[in-house]
């Protein structure tokens, strides 16, 4: 065997592979003992087919098979050998191939085009620049979160007289044209949320009133969409045409979510691993739990910001051609990768083309690894904080350890955890080495400034 590497430019490269009947006879001549073992024709006991009738048979395809395996490990091996970083994979020259004479050749020749990864000379430092936003909360914020804690964790109390975030359970009956019970009309029984009613004079009859108090509703003006009202009269929404939109209705009995006080004992349901014992504290806490879900949004805006700023340092040359012809040899089968569609769109995989070559880089360079043990504890902090969201107790190691098997044993779930705490590290090791232009402001500021700049960014050019 023999492989002559050409340089056919500074980013690409042609192999030219040469086998003879040594490189692949004897694997041929296994492969075919194989077969004859399990091969059966008529006349023949299985196993006893004669060697020349299964050659006349198989030994072409078998041929091919062998070859072309012995093929591509020779063409990884010498990639590994001489140390080549290529770019995709080996492309085939299938022209050439089309020549091979199978029933008559013993030497082979064989040519691939290899892409090399281009050389990356950049590191991070604080001399690179990249905007940076910090998402501050604004003290309502804080107190409708923490008003909104306060219901989800309040209990049902059943109250004298209506307010206006209650909900009221009582008897719809339809009303004819003089504001009288319809005789044989639509009744039904039903609940009714004051809050979401979209009519504020029919909120305020609502209000104050207590169980036995009639009050006459126009559902067309107070409710939201005649699916709602439908569900609300108990018909379906085809059939509300039947009905009239005037009803009285008859209050019953009046639901009321009494808030949960600030006590400690509220606070270790919200936050079991937290020692919080004061108001302030409780505040500060939750201000920090919203700040961090803001700043994963602003955190997305840096990182694009941060790549964008790093592929244009690295101003790396890519082998286009060859990556074009790549794509398309390997997405063959996909009908939406057409050369027209590929053109249009290669401006931009180009640009995730090389920060995935700049990532790996600062990967290796850096020694960035996730292990195991990490991949279980992150998991397992996942499900303990699914629990704690429901109020339910810190979970017990055996169901934890069997979460964990269970995500493992699904390879794509898995490979997502891995892509997710290798992109964490990838973001702390950016935020701890370039320099951050920092910029305070609120959520809705931030969202605002986005809004601006990506329409900006996305109207076509004059």
């Amino acid at each position: 065997m023999n492989i002559v590497q050409e340089n056919t430019s500074e980013l690409t490269a042609t192999l030219k592979v040469q086998l003879t009947p040594e490189d692949y006879q004897e694997k041929v001549e296994k492969a075919l003992k194989d077969l004859q073992k399990k091969a059966q024709m008529p006349g023949f006991r299985p196993g006893k087919v004669p060697m020349g009738m299964v050659k006349k048979l198989y030994g072409k395809s078998v041929l091919a098979e062998e070859v072309n395996k012995v093929l591509m490990d020779s063409v990884y091996d010498y990639i590994k050998e001489k140390e080549i970083n290529i770019l995709g994979n080996p492309l085939p020259d299938h022209e050439k191939a089309t020549e091979i004479d199978w029933d008559n050749q013993k030497d082979f020749e064989f040519y691939y085009e290899i892409g090399i990864s281009p050389q990356i000379n950049l590191s991070l430092s604080d001399e690179i620049e990249v905007e940076y936003y910090k998402i501050k909360v604004q003290d309502n914020i804080v107190d409708d979160t923490v008003k909104d804690i306060q219901r989800r964790y309040g209990s049902m109390i059943s109250p004298e007289v209506s307010e206006k975030e209650d909900v009221l359970f009582g008897e719809f009956a339809e009303l004819d044209g003089d504001g009288n019970i319809f005789e044989g009309g639509l009744k039904h029984k039903s609940n009714l949320y004051i809050q979401y009613l979209k009519d504020d004079e029919t909120k305020e009859k609502l209000t104050g009133i207590k169980s036995g108090d009639s009050v006459d509703l126009d559902l067309v003006k107070a409710i939201e969409n005649e699916a709602e009202m439908a569900s609300t009269l108990g018909v379906k929404k085809e059939e509300l045409d039947q009905y009239g939109k005037n009803y009285k209705f008859t209050l019953e009995r009046i639901s009321r979510i009494q808030p949960s006080e600030l006590n400690e004992d509220l606070y270790k349901k919200v936050a079991p691993d937290e020692e919080i014992k004061e108001e302030a504290e409780f505040r500060e806490f939750i201000s920090e739990q919203l700040s961090k879900q803001y700043q994963t949004d602003a955190d997305k805006h840096f990182k694009n910001e941060a790549i964008k700023t790093l592929v244009a340092k690295a101003n790396l040359a890519i082998p286009e051609d060859f990556l074009k012809r790549w794509l398309l040899e390997t997405n063959r089968d996909n009908k939406e990768i057409t050369p027209e569609h590929l053109e249009k769109e290669f401006e931009s995989f180009v640009d995730s083309f090389k920060w995935q070559l700049i990532e790996n880089h600062f990967i290796k360079e850096h020694k960035i690894e996730v292990k195991h043990e990490e991949v279980s504890e992150h998991l397992k902090n996942f499900m303990r904080q699914q629990m704690a969201q429901y109020g339910q107790p810190d979970p017990d190691d055996e169901t934890l350890n069997d979460f964990v098997k269970r995500i493992a044993s699904n390879q794509d779930e898995l490979k997502k955890v891995y892509d997710q705490l290798f992109e964490a590290k990838v973001m702390t090791l950016l935020k701890e080495n370039l320099k951050l232009k920092e910029k305070e402001v609120n959520f809705d500021e931030f969202v605002n400034e986005m809004t601006e700049r990506y329409k900006n960014q996305n109207q076509p050019q004059q």
